[in-house]
């Protein structure tokens, strides 16, 4: 018998294998591509084929929704008995929109308040989510820079669905602590699927802001930022702190939030900080945080006053060095062209 031909079937089956395993994880990455001329991006056709493939029901929660792709798919989906509810923004709910909707017996809640429901998640046959920081709109699809993260897990689905139902069955907005006595006894954060750590938070219950400069003041060599909105004085005070520790900190902020006086910006500049603003002629929509290349932290959530106090957000923190390095490829991207174009010679 030959034996020297049985080490390359092995390594065959271990490549085999590990293909399988990374095939199958239970979180899929989405970056919108602004620089692509698309007539429909892979952001839309994955939230799309979401939609068409679910079975029972679809729940969202949507700061903003205008694309008539997605749209139509949910109507669709109320069509074929797809049981479909949907929480919005009053402030920016379109009139026409709004009708579309009605017309196709989908059940909708208005956020009224003086504060935002700023949220964007999906909730497919209580198993699945989808969020991230994608307004549902053509133009945050194609000309802004966005993430998506679509998690299948029943745990993960549970927790959005009870803030979704806090929403739409209660018309509980904003604090839930001021309507339920002690919630931290049923407030679930923590799931592990595989090897993945995954936290989600809610805001202005779950005091994020806090959460997160807790999490950044334990980074051990980097901090990687993409920012619409950052006037947060605390995550800007542990990102100079970890600074001045020595641990790389690199941020790019949305062009547009460096003009806001109450912008983290100048003050990181100031102490030195290596940051920089994008180069989208459109608008930088991220709210990412990696940490250590092992942490994400992603969602509605900006790295503002209002976000921790008055909007209805929410924030997922994972932990795993794979889908870091895809967050870390869509900073360094952006980094690159932002760079560039800061630093670019007037002829």
């Amino acid at each position: 018998m030959k034996h020297y031909n049985k080490l390359p079937i092995v390594l065959l089956l271990v490549i085999a294998l590990y293909t399988f395993i990374y095939a199958q994880l239970p979180v899929e990455v989405y970056f919108t591509t602004p620089e692509k001329e698309e007539q429909t991006t892979a952001i839309q056709k994955a939230l799309l084929e979401k939609i068409k493939t679910a079975k029972t029901s679809v729940y969202t929660a949507l700061f903003e929704i205008t694309d008539p792709l997605i749209i139509d798919a949910l109507g669709k989906a109320k069509s074929n008995g797809i049981d479909v509810k949907i929480v919005l923004e009053s402030e920016r709910l379109k009139e026409e929109v709004k009708t579309k909707l009605e017309s196709f017996n989908i059940p909708l809640k208005l956020d009224e308040r003086k504060g935002f429901m700023h949220n964007k998640f999906f909730i497919f046959d209580n198993k699945a989510v989808w969020t991230g920081s994608y307004n549902i709109t053509q133009r945050e699809a194609k000309r802004n820079n966005n993430n998506a993260l679509y998690i299948e897990n029943e745990e993960i689905a549970s927790i959005y669905l009870a803030e979704f139902n806090e929403m739409f069955e209660q018309a509980v907005f904003g604090n839930r602590t001021e309507y339920t006595p002690f919630p931290f006894l049923s407030n679930k954060y923590y799931v592990k699927l595989n090897d993945i750590d995954i936290n989600v938070y809610f805001s202005p219950d779950d005091d994020i802001e806090r959460i997160i400069t807790k999490r950044i003041e334990k980074a051990k060599k980097s901090v990687l930022f993409l920012a619409f909105s950052f006037t947060s004085d605390a995550i800007g005070e542990a990102m100079i702190a970890k600074h001045k520790q020595g641990i790389a900190v690199k941020g790019v902020f949305e062009k547009r939030d460096i003009k806001n006086v109450n912008s983290e910006y100048i003050k990181l500049k100031v102490e030195g900080l290596d940051v920089i603003y994008d180069a989208n002629p459109y608008t930088l929509h991220h709210k990412v945080i990696i940490i250590d290349d092992e942490w994400v932290i992603t969602g509605s959530y900006n790295f503002s006053k209002n976000a921790r106090k008055r909007n209805d957000e929410n924030c997922i923190m994972i932990r795993s060095p794979e889908i870091a390095k895809m967050y870390t490829q869509e900073f360094e991207k952006i980094y690159a062209l932002a760079y560039r174009a800061k630093t670019k010679k007037k002829k």
